[in-house]
């Protein structure tokens, strides 16, 4: 990952063109991790998720220290908590707090 530190370890800026991707579990996709714990964030998790269509939802799982935040860009996701399932749609954005568990998969074509 490409960073540049500024004012020490106060402000961090990523070029998110030079982070590789990986894989998500499952083979149910890409991720290209941003912002986590590897760079000093404690409570922030911002990743960039690329959830193929068709594939199998995610785990079902919690984070128990970072919050998560999901904005849809494209396609139609479906958010599981619990007793609840929420649909999502491009523009929509989803907060999820530490200690919620959670499944996220991609529904739409």
């Amino acid at each position: 990952m490409v960073s540049e530190h500024v004012t020490g370890n106060e402000v961090v800026v990523i070029d998110p063109a030079s982070v590789e991707p990986g894989s998500l579990r499952y083979d149910r996709g890409f991720v290209t991790k941003l912002v986590g714990p590897e760079i000093g964030a404690a409570k922030v998790d911002l990743h960039f998720n690329r959830i193929m269509a068709g594939s199998e939802p995610g785990p079902y799982h919690i984070h128990t220290n970072a919050e998560n935040v999901y904005y849809v860009f494209s396609g139609t996701a479906s958010i599981r908590s619990g007793a609840d399932t929420f649909t999502v749609t491009p523009g929509h954005v989803v907060f999820i707090p530490p200690m919620v568990p959670h499944a996220v998969s991609n529904e739409g074509p």
